[in-house]
């Protein structure tokens, strides 16, 4: 039996979360061994004390530095375990992974979520460590999965890797969970809204359109509209405190999301969500992150696919659903569900074509890296240099207002530096206030 260690960052509520709830549950059925190291959360449930799983609580610190005593512990797991390959799902664990991956020459599968652009950029400009650990990382992975094309594309053209290191395969769904039943009655008038999924930062603009949504179905279709809201996340204290005035229902994380899809007229979101939404067999409707409110049909459906459910590249129509009427409406939600259920099976979305850690080690890379950062720290030696020779400028002018026994306040200090680029060199410089008084 093959023996899979699966990371990723926590076990909460979240489409890569339920993704990979769904990739295990699958590879447990293909007989592969899964060892998922985590933080827990509400879907701990779902796959706590299952047969072939083994759940290892661990926290994948967002760092900007290796920490090779948690590394220490990584590496325990796979000998204890005696583990095959590696399911890399989120970048905070590529700083405790590699190191392993290196030194028992294990292969891994390095995922691409990050349907947001920019994402990649974003950790190597606030975590300068992954300017190293990236291509690094990438070069040695068993393949590079990407969930669109799109995703794929912005990662070629940062880190200039092959063509042939990259899949796409798509979010997908087990669709024994989403059985192909009878479309649940269609209300006459539309009146319970849920919007549902992480309520983070970078979800932040499909929750604002939500509630626009909401409110507009309010003031031009149902005034008796209502709108529950399920998830949690890093921003949900700010958003509940920010809409307690609208009459929302802010219910929080849940581990089960059937019962709350079961009982809403419309099913609002992004990403995996509505990919769920569509399964459900309910009217569904992308709140997208540039803030446009795309109900999904037959005709756009594809292209929304493509992009995740994100919405970017779609239209922008509040009133398209209420424009059809009952019979249309089943048509379209009978035409969404059979297409994704054709296309996005995870029977059909398992990589297991796992090749041998290929060890490729750039070493001309490694050296200009290493010249780079050493310019950088002698940038900042310079840098704090100066600021200990203002603080010593401070302390003594402080210090001749004390021996003056000047104690009255006064509104500008009598001199201070400045800290610029000389004007005909690229250093750090002190400059000298004017006291103009």
């Amino acid at each position: 039996m093959e023996r899979a260690l699966i990371c990723l960052e926590k076990l909460g509520i979240g489409g890569v979360e339920t993704f990979v709830i769904t990739q295990i549950e699958e590879f447990c059925k293909r007989g592969i061994k899964c060892y998922v190291m985590c933080k827990g959360g509400l879907l701990s449930e779902r796959i706590k004390n299952k047969k072939g799983i083994k759940l290892i609580e661990f926290d994948f610190e967002l760092k900007n530095e290796i920490d090779f005593t948690k590394v220490k512990e990584v590496e325990k797991i796979i000998k204890k375990y005696k583990i095959d390959f590696i399911y890399v799902h989120q970048f905070p664990c590529i700083l405790y992974i590699l190191p392993c991956a290196f030194k028992y020459q294990i292969p891994y599968v390095a995922y691409l979520h990050n349907i947001v652009p920019g994402t990649l950029n974003w950790f190597m400009d606030y975590f300068s460590i992954y300017k190293s650990l990236f291509p690094i990382y990438f070069a040695n992975a068993s393949k590079i999965i990407a969930i669109t094309e799109k995703v794929k594309e912005e990662h070629k053209k940062i880190f200039n890797i092959d063509e042939s290191k990259y899949i796409t395969i798509k979010n997908s769904l087990d669709f024994s969970k989403f059985p192909d039943i009878k479309i649940p009655k269609i209300p006459k008038k539309y009146k319970k809204l849920l919007l549902f999924g992480r309520i983070s930062e970078q979800k932040r603009n499909s929750i604002y359109t939500a509630v626009d949504f909401y409110h507009w179905c309010k003031e031009n279709y149902n005034e008796k509209m209502q709108l529950t809201v399920v998830g949690d996340g890093e921003i949900f204290d700010e958003i509940k405190e920010l809409y307690k005035d609208d009459d929302i229902y802010f219910k929080g994380a849940v581990s089960d999301m059937e019962p709350e899809i079961k009982k809403a007229d419309i099913l609002l979101g992004v990403d995996r969500c509505m990919l769920e939404a569509v399964a459900s067999k309910k009217p569904s409707i992308i709140c997208g992150y540039n803030r446009n409110t795309v109900l999904i049909t037959p005709k756009i459906l594809k292209d929304a696919i493509e992009e995740n459910f994100g919405g970017y590249s779609l239209g922008d129509d509040k009133e398209e659903l209420f424009r059809y009427n009952t019979k249309q409406i089943e048509e379209i939600i009978e035409k969404n569900y059979q297409y994704v259920k054709k296309e996005l099976s995870i029977t059909n979305s398992v990589f297991l074509d796992i090749t041998p850690f290929p060890n490729i080690f750039d070493m001309n890379y490694y050296f200009n890296d290493l010249s780079n950062l050493t310019k950088e720290v002698d940038k900042l030696t310079e840098l704090n240099q100066l600021i200990k020779d203002e603080n010593i400028y401070i302390t003594d002018e402080l210090r001749k207002i004390v021996n003056s026994r000047r104690w009255k306040l006064v509104n500008r200090p009598l001199g201070a530096f400045k800290i610029v680029r000389g004007e005909r060199s690229n250093k750090w410089i002190l400059k000298k206030y004017q006291d103009k008084r």
